[in-house]
């Protein structure tokens, strides 16, 4: 465990320069681009709803941007141990257990995502308090709505699949959430250790997940409840135990070398 401990703070240390920074615009931007998304409607103006204010501001296309150079970013602390000093033989030969060096990197990636995540949902929520603040001032209050938020969550597919409400959702979002950690860093020891087959698990568990996140952003078109997430959320979940297993296994024999 100690090893383990000293690993993910180096971990912690080496992302923060980007990490935080990434954070501070994930919130900043889209509260700026929301404040002026709704700026442009008055007292006169038919007003959208506020997950559609959301999405036609952009905050969405920013959202996966931002996610995107988050996983950029833990490639590249995968693929620094190579460069320069070439840090991971040096962790090899170290006197701990080799599966904390895979452990570290994931620790310190999951993290960060779920603050990213968390960052999203207060960026929807104090985006919602300005997007309410201005009606507020129409007529006094006269086209203020209650629960507003709520009704923002229970109508937007976007907002569910971050904030899922059901537990068939919720084991949805773990598990596309958790084959996309595993997967990045099980595709990079893959391509290292020369296993290339490897990349065969990780194109069936694209193609699901692709097809899950289409599904899940489009639930409001479909009239019956999705009682087939179940299965899908299984085979993410058993891929993501693959990914680990494997990885752990790649790791301890050393073929990363």
């Amino acid at each position: 465990m100690k090893g383990l401990y000293r690993l993910a703070n180096i971990e912690f240390v080496r992302w923060m320069p980007f990490a935080g920074p990434l954070l501070i615009a994930s919130f900043v931007i889209p509260i700026w681009m929301l404040r002026s998304a709704a700026s442009d409607y008055n007292m006169f103006a038919n007003h959208p709803r506020y997950e559609d204010l959301y999405a036609a501001s952009g905050c969405g296309l920013l959202l996966l941007f931002l996610l995107a150079l988050l996983c950029l970013y833990f490639l590249i602390t995968i693929y620094s141990g190579y460069w320069g000093s070439k840090s991971v033989y040096t962790y090899l030969t170290l006197p701990i257990r080799r599966e904390s060096l895979y452990w570290s990197k994931m620790l310190v990636f999951a993290t960060y995502l779920l603050l990213f995540i968390g960052v999203q949902l207060l960026v929807i929520s104090l985006g919602y308090a300005i997007f309410a603040a201005k009606a507020h001032v129409y007529l006094e209050g006269r086209y203020a709505m209650n629960n507003g938020l709520f009704l923002a969550f229970a109508r937007s597919d976007e907002f569910r699949l971050l904030a899922p409400y059901s537990f068939s959702r919720v084991l949805s979002s773990v598990g596309l959430l958790t084959v996309l950690m595993t997967g990045i860093y099980y595709g990079a020891l893959c391509e290292r250790s020369r296993t290339y087959w490897g990349f065969a698990a990780i194109g069936v568990a694209a193609l699901f997940a692709y097809r899950i996140l289409v599904y899940r952003l489009n639930e409001s078109a479909h009239l019956f409840e999705p009682r087939h997430l179940y299965p899908s959320s299984m085979l993410m979940l058993a891929l993501t135990g693959f990914f680990i297993w494997h990885s752990i296994r790649i790791v301890k024999n050393g073929n990363i070398a």
